[in-house]
């Protein structure tokens, strides 16, 4: 980054409490109702004059992001018709479930006062939750944002070893489930091992726990 002057911006991770698939829409989006906390676990922005989003960190799969040029956040940059100099310091693990590229497009929407929950979810699913924050159920494709009292609870995150999209983690497992059965019914995951085992180095001294609104 130049001389200019310097943004800095936090991107909590959030952790899904539980979750229900209530539906499929028509397009082929699961509509879901879930409770979702914010945690102190976050990855950190820096925003300058430019035009180049770069990420850095230890964790796996940061080189992979910096060959793709439509992440969450170059998304975000573009819903916002805003160009910046993006550095995004990764500590949120990759395919955890914690939305770390959902909390860094949500970063990304704040800094550019967006405010738009429809609009975020066009995004990803959990968007607009990691643009509000805190502690809520969160319902449709991630757009019903219902605001909960904060209930601040100390956890333990465990990074399993193998990444999945929520896509996956969501699909039945079986010929019913969705397609002709409850639609309520228990979904099994069904995320593969990747071909390699990751490893998550924290950015700050390890410590087991984290704290959720």
């Amino acid at each position: 980054i130049g001389g200019g002057e310097v943004t800095r911006l936090a991107a909590p991770a959030k952790l899904t409490w539980y979750l229900e698939v209530t539906g499929q829409r028509a397009d082929g989006y699961h509509e879901l109702r879930s409770e979702m906390r914010t945690l102190a676990l976050a990855d950190t922005l820096e925003i300058s004059e430019g035009d180049a989003v770069e990420y850095r960190g230890e964790i796996d799969g940061v080189d992979r992001l910096n060959h793709e040029s439509s992440t969450l956040v170059h998304r975000a940059l573009a819903l916002v018709n805003r160009r910046a100099h993006v550095t995004v310091n990764k500590c949120i693990p990759l395919g955890g479930g914690l939305g770390g590229g959902s909390a860094d497009a949500a970063a990304i929407l704040r800094w550019a006062n967006y405010t738009d929950l429809e609009g975020a979810s066009r995004l990803g699913g959990d968007v607009p939750f990691c643009l509000i924050g805190g502690r809520a159920v969160v319902t449709g494709i991630g757009e019903g944002i219902e605001v909960l009292r904060p209930e601040p609870t100390a956890v333990t995150l465990l990074l399993p070893p193998f990444q999945s999209t929520r896509r996956r983690a969501i699909e039945p497992s079986t010929p019913c489930g969705l397609r002709g059965g409850d639609p309520t019914a228990a979904i099994t995951s069904r995320s593969r091992p990747s071909a390699s085992i990751p490893t998550w180095a924290p950015c700050s001294p390890p410590r087991e726990r984290s704290s959720a609104m």
